[in-house]
Protein backbone atom coordinates (compact mmCIF):
# COMPACT_ATOMS: atom_id res chain seq x y z
CA UNK A 1 0.00 0.00 0.00
CA UNK A 2 2.54 2.49 -1.01
CA UNK A 3 1.83 3.29 -4.26
CA UNK A 4 -1.30 3.95 -6.97
CA UNK A 5 -0.45 1.08 -8.87
CA UNK A 6 -0.35 -1.57 -6.35
CA UNK A 7 2.86 -2.61 -6.63
CA UNK A 8 4.77 -4.69 -3.64
CA UNK A 9 7.80 -3.43 -2.20
CA UNK A 10 10.47 -5.72 -0.76
CA UNK A 11 13.47 -4.26 1.28
CA UNK A 12 16.35 -6.07 2.03
CA UNK A 13 17.67 -4.93 5.28
CA UNK A 14 21.44 -5.90 6.95
CA UNK A 15 22.09 -5.60 10.81
CA UNK A 16 24.81 -3.67 11.43
CA UNK A 17 25.59 -3.30 15.17
CA UNK A 18 22.11 -4.07 16.11
CA UNK A 19 20.79 -1.71 13.82
CA UNK A 20 18.88 -2.72 10.34
CA UNK A 21 20.10 -1.12 7.65
CA UNK A 22 18.84 -0.86 4.27
CA UNK A 23 20.63 -2.12 1.39
CA UNK A 24 18.28 -2.74 -1.49
CA UNK A 25 14.54 -2.09 -2.76
CA UNK A 26 12.35 -3.98 -5.39
CA UNK A 27 9.02 -3.23 -6.69
CA UNK A 28 7.41 -6.25 -8.31
CA UNK A 29 3.82 -5.55 -10.11
CA UNK A 30 1.21 -7.53 -8.20
CA UNK A 31 -1.61 -7.84 -11.01
CA UNK A 32 -2.93 -10.82 -10.54
CA UNK A 33 -0.89 -12.77 -12.71
CA UNK A 34 2.38 -12.58 -10.51
CA UNK A 35 1.90 -16.33 -9.06
CA UNK A 36 4.44 -16.94 -7.16
CA UNK A 37 6.63 -19.06 -9.50
CA UNK A 38 6.94 -15.94 -11.00
CA UNK A 39 7.37 -13.87 -7.87
CA UNK A 40 10.19 -16.07 -7.11
CA UNK A 41 11.86 -15.54 -10.25
CA UNK A 42 11.69 -12.04 -9.94
CA UNK A 43 13.35 -12.10 -6.50
CA UNK A 44 16.02 -14.14 -7.42
CA UNK A 45 17.11 -12.43 -9.76
CA UNK A 46 17.32 -9.56 -7.84
CA UNK A 47 19.03 -10.95 -5.01
CA UNK A 48 21.96 -12.07 -7.19
CA UNK A 49 22.33 -8.54 -7.93
CA UNK A 50 23.29 -8.23 -4.04
CA UNK A 51 25.34 -11.84 -4.33
CA UNK A 52 27.40 -10.51 -6.94
CA UNK A 53 28.17 -7.43 -5.00
CA UNK A 54 29.77 -9.61 -2.30
CA UNK A 55 26.48 -10.02 -0.08
CA UNK A 56 26.89 -13.00 1.96
CA UNK A 57 24.35 -13.45 4.53
CA UNK A 58 24.86 -16.61 7.16
CA UNK A 59 20.81 -16.13 8.31
CA UNK A 60 17.84 -14.22 5.92
CA UNK A 61 14.85 -13.60 8.04
CA UNK A 62 11.59 -12.85 6.82
CA UNK A 63 7.66 -14.12 7.56
CA UNK A 64 5.97 -17.31 5.67
CA UNK A 65 6.65 -16.42 2.39
CA UNK A 66 8.34 -19.34 0.69
CA UNK A 67 8.97 -16.81 -2.61
CA UNK A 68 11.09 -15.00 -0.58
CA UNK A 69 12.12 -18.29 1.12
CA UNK A 70 12.74 -20.28 -1.81
CA UNK A 71 14.88 -17.21 -3.69
CA UNK A 72 17.01 -16.99 -0.78
CA UNK A 73 18.24 -20.43 -0.76
CA UNK A 74 18.80 -20.88 -4.40
CA UNK A 75 20.74 -17.67 -4.24
CA UNK A 76 22.71 -18.54 -0.80
CA UNK A 77 23.30 -22.15 -0.84
CA UNK A 78 23.34 -23.02 2.74
CA UNK A 79 21.77 -19.86 3.68
CA UNK A 80 19.83 -20.55 7.51
CA UNK A 81 16.31 -19.10 7.01
CA UNK A 82 14.47 -18.02 10.50
CA UNK A 83 10.95 -17.38 10.28
CA UNK A 84 10.24 -14.55 12.42
CA UNK A 85 8.90 -14.90 15.95
CA UNK A 86 6.13 -12.36 15.69
CA UNK A 87 4.75 -13.99 12.68
CA UNK A 88 4.84 -17.38 13.62
CA UNK A 89 2.97 -16.61 16.91
CA UNK A 90 0.43 -14.56 14.80
CA UNK A 91 -0.13 -17.30 12.19
CA UNK A 92 -0.54 -19.86 15.58
CA UNK A 93 -2.93 -17.77 17.25
CA UNK A 94 -4.81 -17.12 14.42
CA UNK A 95 -5.23 -20.73 13.44
CA UNK A 96 -5.57 -22.50 16.99
CA UNK A 97 -8.99 -20.03 17.48
CA UNK A 98 -10.49 -21.25 13.67
CA UNK A 99 -12.85 -23.71 14.17
CA UNK A 100 -13.62 -23.98 10.93
CA UNK A 101 -13.30 -27.12 9.21
CA UNK A 102 -10.88 -27.74 6.47
CA UNK A 103 -12.33 -28.64 2.75
CA UNK A 104 -9.87 -31.84 2.28
CA UNK A 105 -7.24 -33.31 3.99
CA UNK A 106 -3.96 -33.09 3.07
CA UNK A 107 -2.34 -35.08 5.69
CA UNK A 108 -0.58 -38.71 5.25
CA UNK A 109 0.00 -40.49 8.34
CA UNK A 110 1.54 -43.18 6.78
CA UNK A 111 4.21 -40.87 5.55
CA UNK A 112 4.71 -39.46 8.67
CA UNK A 113 5.55 -42.82 10.68
CA UNK A 114 7.78 -43.39 8.01
CA UNK A 115 9.42 -40.68 9.21
CA UNK A 116 9.04 -41.25 13.31
CA UNK A 117 8.14 -44.28 14.24
CA UNK A 118 6.10 -43.28 17.79
CA UNK A 119 3.22 -41.92 15.02
CA UNK A 120 0.12 -43.75 14.39
CA UNK A 121 -1.17 -43.42 11.00
CA UNK A 122 -4.66 -43.79 12.23
CA UNK A 123 -4.35 -41.11 14.16
CA UNK A 124 -5.74 -38.71 11.35
CA UNK A 125 -8.54 -36.29 10.81
CA UNK A 126 -11.76 -37.26 8.99
CA UNK A 127 -14.12 -35.40 7.01
CA UNK A 128 -17.81 -35.87 8.75
CA UNK A 129 -20.41 -33.03 8.54
CA UNK A 130 -19.82 -32.96 12.35
CA UNK A 131 -18.64 -29.98 14.02
CA UNK A 132 -15.08 -29.90 15.40
CA UNK A 133 -13.06 -28.29 17.78
CA UNK A 134 -9.82 -27.34 16.16
CA UNK A 135 -8.13 -26.94 20.04
CA UNK A 136 -9.96 -25.77 22.61
CA UNK A 137 -9.32 -22.16 24.27
CA UNK A 138 -7.84 -23.51 27.46
CA UNK A 139 -5.47 -25.63 25.27
CA UNK A 140 -3.74 -22.76 23.14
CA UNK A 141 -1.52 -21.44 25.57
CA UNK A 142 -0.26 -24.08 25.53
CA UNK A 143 0.49 -25.47 22.86
CA UNK A 144 2.22 -21.98 22.01
CA UNK A 145 4.27 -22.28 24.73
CA UNK A 146 5.21 -25.78 23.75
CA UNK A 147 5.97 -24.39 20.37
CA UNK A 148 8.43 -21.41 21.82
CA UNK A 149 10.44 -24.01 23.56
CA UNK A 150 10.95 -25.76 20.79
CA UNK A 151 11.98 -22.49 18.86
CA UNK A 152 14.71 -21.74 21.18
CA UNK A 153 16.32 -25.08 21.76
CA UNK A 154 19.74 -25.23 20.13
CA UNK A 155 23.02 -26.96 20.07
CA UNK A 156 24.85 -24.73 21.36
CA UNK A 157 22.58 -24.44 24.43
CA UNK A 158 22.66 -27.24 27.04
CA UNK A 159 19.55 -28.88 28.39
CA UNK A 160 18.77 -28.10 32.12
CA UNK A 161 20.79 -30.87 32.73
CA UNK A 162 23.63 -30.18 30.67
CA UNK A 163 23.46 -31.92 27.68
CA UNK A 164 24.13 -30.88 24.28
CA UNK A 165 21.64 -32.24 21.51
CA UNK A 166 21.82 -31.99 18.04
CA UNK A 167 20.00 -30.33 15.87
CA UNK A 168 17.77 -33.93 14.69
CA UNK A 169 17.63 -34.84 18.48
CA UNK A 170 16.05 -31.66 19.08
CA UNK A 171 13.32 -31.79 16.32
CA UNK A 172 12.65 -35.28 17.33
CA UNK A 173 11.75 -34.54 20.76
CA UNK A 174 9.65 -31.61 19.77
CA UNK A 175 7.74 -33.75 17.08
CA UNK A 176 7.12 -36.01 19.74
CA UNK A 177 5.84 -34.15 22.55
CA UNK A 178 3.09 -32.29 20.68
CA UNK A 179 2.52 -34.90 18.89
CA UNK A 180 1.55 -36.72 22.24
CA UNK A 181 -0.34 -33.60 23.13
CA UNK A 182 -2.72 -33.99 20.49
CA UNK A 183 -3.24 -37.21 20.75
CA UNK A 184 -3.95 -37.84 24.56
CA UNK A 185 -6.05 -34.90 23.84
CA UNK A 186 -7.46 -36.15 20.83
CA UNK A 187 -6.81 -33.24 18.70
CA UNK A 188 -6.43 -34.94 14.94
CA UNK A 189 -7.16 -31.67 13.22
CA UNK A 190 -4.72 -29.83 15.02
CA UNK A 191 -2.03 -32.76 14.84
CA UNK A 192 -2.58 -33.11 11.09
CA UNK A 193 -2.23 -29.04 10.48
CA UNK A 194 1.05 -28.61 12.79
CA UNK A 195 2.89 -31.08 11.36
CA UNK A 196 1.92 -30.79 7.72
CA UNK A 197 2.84 -26.74 8.43
CA UNK A 198 5.48 -26.30 11.08
CA UNK A 199 6.68 -29.71 11.94
CA UNK A 200 7.25 -31.85 8.87
CA UNK A 201 10.89 -32.73 7.47
CA UNK A 202 10.29 -29.37 4.56
CA UNK A 203 9.14 -27.03 7.80
CA UNK A 204 10.70 -27.19 11.00
CA UNK A 205 14.33 -25.95 9.87
CA UNK A 206 12.72 -22.72 8.38
CA UNK A 207 11.66 -21.67 12.31
CA UNK A 208 13.64 -23.75 15.07
CA UNK A 209 16.57 -22.22 15.60
CA UNK A 210 18.15 -25.49 16.07
CA UNK A 211 17.76 -25.59 11.86
CA UNK A 212 21.40 -24.30 12.01
CA UNK A 213 23.31 -26.54 14.67
CA UNK A 214 26.30 -24.31 14.22
CA UNK A 215 25.53 -20.89 14.91
CA UNK A 216 22.34 -18.61 16.70
CA UNK A 217 21.56 -15.37 15.14
CA UNK A 218 21.23 -12.82 17.30
CA UNK A 219 17.63 -11.61 16.35
CA UNK A 220 14.37 -13.40 16.79
CA UNK A 221 12.15 -11.25 14.79
CA UNK A 222 12.07 -9.13 11.68
CA UNK A 223 10.55 -5.95 13.36
CA UNK A 224 13.27 -3.61 12.43
CA UNK A 225 11.92 -3.87 9.05
CA UNK A 226 8.26 -3.65 9.99
CA UNK A 227 9.71 -0.20 12.19
CA UNK A 228 11.20 1.00 8.01
CA UNK A 229 7.88 0.47 6.95
CA UNK A 230 6.48 2.63 9.54
CA UNK A 231 8.79 5.37 9.29
CA UNK A 232 8.53 5.48 5.38
CA UNK A 233 4.57 5.28 5.57
CA UNK A 234 3.91 7.52 8.38
CA UNK A 235 6.98 9.90 8.33
CA UNK A 236 6.96 10.43 4.40
CA UNK A 237 4.01 9.04 2.65
CA UNK A 238 1.22 9.93 5.20
CA UNK A 239 0.65 13.18 2.80
CA UNK A 240 0.45 11.74 0.09
CA UNK A 241 -3.05 9.26 -0.89
CA UNK A 242 -1.83 7.00 -3.10
CA UNK A 243 1.15 8.69 -4.46
CA UNK A 244 2.52 7.97 -7.93
CA UNK A 245 5.39 5.30 -8.19
CA UNK A 246 8.07 7.30 -9.33
CA UNK A 247 7.15 9.97 -6.00
CA UNK A 248 7.45 6.80 -3.40
CA UNK A 249 11.08 6.26 -5.40
CA UNK A 250 12.00 9.79 -4.61
CA UNK A 251 10.99 9.94 -1.12
CA UNK A 252 13.25 6.68 -0.54
CA UNK A 253 16.27 7.40 -2.82
CA UNK A 254 16.23 11.43 -1.16
CA UNK A 255 14.39 11.45 1.82
CA UNK A 256 14.02 8.07 3.89
CA UNK A 257 18.05 6.44 2.80
CA UNK A 258 19.78 9.18 3.45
Amino acid sequence: NTNNLKFELYVVHAEVDGIGVPLAYLFIENNGNCGNGVRTGVIIDFLVQLKTRGLKPDFFITDKDFAQISAARFVWNGIKVQLCLWHIKKAIEARLANNKKPQQINYNGIAAQQQFSFIDPLFSPSLTKEKIVFCPKEMRPLIWKMMNNHLHKHPLIPTIDGQFLSSASIWKMAVEEIYNFCKQNSLPWLWAYLWNEWYNADRWFLWFRAGCGDKLSIFKTNMFVEAHWKVLKRDFLYKFFRPRLDLVIFVIMEQVVP
